[in-house]
């Protein structure tokens, strides 16, 4: 069984569709796959058809209230088998209420990996998860339990800052608990027609590399029938453009495997609280200045920024408010053409 959890914490990116629909076509192409509506808002409910059965059913819910109340949760009784190959928990509002309550459970951020090892749940082949739009403990579960990670991106800069709260999450994973799920980034209601378009996904693909997956999924009015109908796409037009672009990215999805890429993802961190920009700019990124460059700011006065560079020797400065500094946490330098010095980092 492969689990993967579909997250962003920024709204508005499609993430539902997505894993509604990459679902879907894994259940076309053969495999028996597990949906997991894991947002109080229940859009994943919706876009499947199955907001009414929610509020008389069990739900998503009912995997983190057996912890609460103590008693064993009858796992069939909150699973939906009425699509062929494509078995789905639906969720609804009480879910917000886990989410409150989880922050006094002992490991609560294990909860979901523990119910998806049990036995009942391995003759699936696929678990995906549809997660909040949030960094909080239902996506913490749904991060935990996975094996990869998806995360979708719209034509929009500010998606740059849901990748360095991915990695985040997924360092502190690594580093807390051993868990270590393979990230990668799809690029989703994407419009191909637009300069603006071209440009941001060339800044992705530098940002990214090889983990900004290959195929995209383009904006289609089809997508939204699709969701107010309850349908997946494969249900409502199966011959559509959309419909091809989730075989093509569930495909990939199926395939891709990163073991042996030559590239690897590194974090770059300052502490300037006073500063209004801070960038990073080195030989991986051509030292252009550009929003998929600029480091997030955090509450503590950081600002972190995750950069795919491939293995090797590379030279990079930080350029606070303008001005060049050297990063204070690394002592490899060497002396530039210019006559200062760059940082210099090695793999």
């Amino acid at each position: 069984m492969k689990i993967i959890s579909v997250a962003n914490q920024k709204g508005g990116c499609g993430k539902t569709t997505l894993a509604v629909n990459v679902a879907a076509a894994l259940a076309r192409l053969g495999s028996e796959t597990l949906l997991i509506d894991l947002d109080p808002q229940g859009h994943a409910t919706f876009a499947m058809g199955y907001a009414k059965e929610a509020s008389e059913k069990k739900t998503s819910y009912d995997i983190f209230r057996g912890y609460f109340d103590n008693e064993k949760t009858v796992y069939p009784e909150l699973v939906m088998n009425d699509r062929t190959r494509l078995s789905f928990i639906p969720a609804n509002m009480m879910l917000s209420a886990a989410e409150i309550n989880l922050g006094s459970v002992t490991g609560a951020a294990s909860i979901l990996y523990k119910v998806l090892s049990d036995q009942y749940f391995r003759r699936f082949d696929y678990v995906i998860i549809d997660s909040p739009p949030s960094f909080g403990f239902l996506t913490l579960n749904s991060m935990y339990a996975a094996d990869m990670i998806v995360v979708p991106m719209d034509l929009s800069y500010f998606s740059f800052n849901g990748i360095n709260g991915v990695y985040r999450v997924t360092g502190l994973l690594k580093s807390e608990i051993g868990r270590n799920p393979q990230v990668y980034f799809a690029m989703n209601i994407f419009d191909q027609r637009s300069n603006f378009a071209k440009q941001f996904e060339g800044d992705a693909r530098k940002k990214l590399g090889p983990y900004l997956l290959s195929n995209k999924v383009r904006s289609s009015v089809r997508l939204r029938e699709a969701a107010k109908a309850g349908k997946t796409i494969f249900e409502y037009d199966p011959k559509s453009t959309a419909a091809l672009d989730f075989y093509n990215l569930t495909s990939e999805l199926i395939t891709v495997d990163m073991k042996n890429a030559d590239v690897i993802v590194r974090e770059f961190a300052l502490h300037a609280p006073q500063a209004g920009s801070v960038y990073v700019l080195g030989d991986f990124n051509n030292w252009q200045k550009s929003e998929s460059n600029m480091l997030t700011k955090l509450e503590t006065g950081q600002w972190s920024g995750h950069f795919t560079l491939g293995k090797g020797r590379h030279r990079y400065k930080f350029l606070v408010d303008d001005e060049w500094h050297n990063d204070p946490h690394n002592p490899a330098v060497e002396a530039n053409v210019f006559g200062g010095a760059d940082s210099i980092i090695e793999f």
